[in-house]
């Protein structure tokens, strides 16, 4: 597991405005605090948002937030971990260039059907996921919308209307 490093980064405007950055390339990080108490959003948006800068021209790698159930092992925290929703850029040479929206569901984690697209250069971007109570969604990078519908249009929360029957082929 890599260490965490505060700092201002290679570019800032104020040496004093710091945040995370992993220390060490190659390896994973994994981060996590409990909120204060439950929180319920019925009727409210709810949004994930943050910031992340790729300064050492990122090859391979992702930036997800993950909302977490309460009662998990901090210890034991890591890629297999259980969430509910997961959010965040991932880039992978040059076939791998997106934004994950994934919600777990009934044991599965559902990603969007849509392609979102994401920054891949050294500069901080701002990335916003907001699932509005009507159940529709938007993603932003800059407070610009990049993706946004319908989560029961984007996501296979529900079955198919029409199941391929196994039995039919094309004559």
């Amino acid at each position: 597991m890599g260490e965490w490093v505060r700092t201002a980064g290679k570019w800032y405007s104020n040496e004093d405005d710091t945040g995370i950055q992993t220390g060490q390339d190659a390896r994973f990080y994994s981060i996590s605090a409990d909120l204060d108490k439950d929180f319920d959003n019925e009727g409210k948006d709810l949004i994930i948002q943050y910031t992340v800068k790729h300064e050492q021209k990122l090859d391979c790698g992702g930036a997800y937030i993950k909302l977490l159930p309460g009662g998990f092992d901090k210890k034991e925290f890591g890629g297999d971990t259980e969430y509910s929703i997961m959010f965040g850029p991932d880039i992978c040479g040059t076939g791998t260039r997106r934004t994950h929206a994934i919600f777990a569901y009934k044991g599965k984690n559902l990603l969007t059907k849509k392609e979102i697209r994401t920054e891949t250069d050294q500069l901080s971007h701002l990335y916003t996921f907001i699932v509005h109570p009507d159940n529709t969604y938007e993603a932003q990078i800059d407070q610009k919308t990049v993706e946004s519908g319908s989560l029961y249009d984007d996501w296979d929360f529900l079955p198919a209307k029409k199941i391929k029957d196994p039995e039919q082929s094309k004559p």
